[in-house]
């Protein structure tokens, strides 16, 4: 069954997008992450905060609650943002650079059976298993999920052989 995932991570050296950023590729300007101060000032304090769903990932969470007949995913399909835990940051130097992501990741065969399976997409950047940083699509898309298998492994490391592409801010990351 689909899963889906929002939260917050601390931004380490080798994650994808410090390696596209150090590389002069980034998308958006500044350092990738934000301070956990910075997103403690806005959610008034509180060690949770909320991330916008964007509409094609809202699309493709409806599409495979819908396949699969899951009802809490179709709730989650109804939602503009979505709540993230800060909680386990909590005691970190308020500096400390931070990202949060969301991830829709397949089982099975549900991903060929979905839309987004078919949909074109352009990668910004492509971080090779070596670390190698190479602009734009080097790969076909792994289709099973939408952020890098391994994002939460120690230091970011991806599993070996694994690339890594950077999509526009608006769909997040792809492991290839």
């Amino acid at each position: 069954m689909a899963t889906f995932r929002a939260y917050a991570k601390l931004l380490e050296p080798d994650d994808p997008t410090m390696r596209i950023y150090e590389a002069g590729l980034r998308a958006c300007p500044g350092e990738p992450g934000m301070p956990l101060a910075e997103v403690l000032r806005r959610s008034g304090g509180v060690y949770q905060t909320t991330t916008p769903l964007v509409p094609h990932m809202r699309d493709d969470i409806r599409e495979v609650a819908e396949l699969t007949s899951d009802a809490e995913l179709l709730k989650i399909a109804e939602l503009t943002e979505v709540p993230v835990s800060l909680e386990h940051l909590r005691g970190l130097d308020p500096q400390t650079r931070i990202i949060i992501r969301s991830e829709l990741s397949y089982e099975g065969d549900e991903a060929s059976q979905v839309s987004a399976a078919t949909r074109p997409r352009q990668a910004l950047a492509t971080v090779m298993p070596d670390g190698t940083v190479i602009p734009g699509d080097v790969r076909p898309l792994d289709r099973g999920t939408r952020t890098p298998r391994g994002a939460d492994r120690p230091s970011g490391l991806l599993p070996r052989g694994h690339a890594v592409s950077l999509w526009t801010p608006s769909t997040a990351l792809s492991t290839l």
